[in-house]
């Protein structure tokens, strides 16, 4: 199987309460093979841009050249001095459409290409749409998705404050002690000692998680925040190179490390995994606003022994079927993948408003 096209589209349901507009990379193969996967990137000005940059490095390239390929894109933006930052999404995206259509390929569903399924079902948790401050917002929101919260919730903040922990607190009296909550803050402490402080007001709400309470870069003041609080860190969503998830592995700077895998793809989530599991730390794979993005984190966690529970929106579930169709089943907050080749789900683009570069 080889590399006949690569190009890019942007989609958005086709319903009055419409999610934002996701960006997309799509490779066509010469067997007919086609794949799409969620590009991270700030405008589609930046999907025609990388693939420009990208196309004459794949066109005619075999599929399973996944590995050479991405180092010969990421190699091509550093040397044409590309701010990686802003193609890194653009590179995840390939990265991962070339890991499923060689699943594809094989006739295997991506776990098996990735070496097996190590669970046989993959733990969730629902994640919340947005970021919630207000008590009666995150309340609301649980009431309306009672049933899919069964393996716990995750919640969004802006920053930690009386009011957050005010409302994570009500949170918690709901859901009870026996579900799981996550928290990720958006704005970070800007210092130690103000996350320290965070910390201790954080310990009393007993949660499995909290993401973000230092930037992901601050592997050092990560170390020393977690000597000295009980609370479970979690960092990492916002990088992109491998030796960037070094920096926090070496230390053993938090409890979990998050993989964003639109910024990184599946090759690197692979090798970050295996740092974390050298460093007996657990990675937790995250998804995006596409349930393709979500189904790769399954198959992720599926066959990683360290992977954590996966975050779920709960569109995920509720829009199987009228946006996307998909084989595997959820159930009582476990997700079963199925055996069908590749990611085994697939967008229904008649239900969704599609822009392409020729519009």
């Amino acid at each position: 199987m080889r590399i006949a096209n690569l190009s890019w589209l942007s989609v958005r349901p086709s319903v009055a309460d419409a999610h934002e507009t996701t960006h997309l990379m799509r490779i066509s193969t010469d067997t007919g093979a086609v794949s799409l996967a969620e590009a991270l990137v700030p405008s589609t000005d930046h999907l025609a841009e990388a693939v420009g940059i990208f196309e004459p490095l794949l066109a005619d390239r075999p599929v399973r050249d996944r590995g050479q390929l991405w180092e010969q894109m990421a190699s091509t933006l550093q040397a044409q001095k590309w701010p990686l930052s802003e193609y890194a999404g653009a590179l995840g995206a390939v990265d991962m459409a070339l890991w499923e259509l060689a699943a594809q390929g094989y006739a295997v569903p991506l776990y098996q290409l990735l070496g097996g399924a190590y669970f046989s079902s993959v733990d969730t948790y629902v994640l919340a749409p947005q970021v919630m401050d207000e008590p009666q917002q995150l309340l609301g929101w649980l009431a309306n998705n009672a049933e899919q919260a069964v393996g716990g919730v995750g919640i969004i903040i802006e920053q930690v404050n009386s009011e957050s922990l005010r409302a994570i607190g009500r949170i918690r009296e709901e859901i009870g002690t026996n579900r799981r909550l996550m928290l990720q803050v958006v704005e970070s402490c800007s210092d130690l000692e103000s996350a320290r402080r965070a910390a201790e007001q954080l310990e009393m709400l007993e949660l499995f998680w909290c993401e973000n309470l230092l930037p992901s870069t601050q592997a050092k003041a990560y170390a020393e925040l977690r000597a000295s609080t009980d609370l479970p860190l979690a960092a990492g969503r916002d990088l992109y190179e491998i030796k960037q998830f070094y920096q926090l592995v070496k230390v053993q700077a938090v409890d979990v490390v998050v993989v964003d895998l639109r910024y990184c793809g599946i090759t690197v989530a692979r090798r970050v995994a295996d740092l974390a599991r050298l460093e007996d730390m657990r990675v937790a794979f995250a998804g995006g606003i596409s349930p393709l993005t979500t189904l790769a984190a399954a198959h992720l966690a599926a066959s990683c022994a360290v992977a954590m529970p996966l975050g779920l929106p709960v569109d995920f579930i509720e829009s199987q079927g009228d946006l996307f169709v998909t084989s595997a089943q959820f159930t009582d907050g476990f997700i079963s993948l199925g055996d069908e080749p590749g990611l085994g789900g697939e967008l229904k683009l008649d239900h969704w408003e599609v822009q392409e570069p020729d519009e």
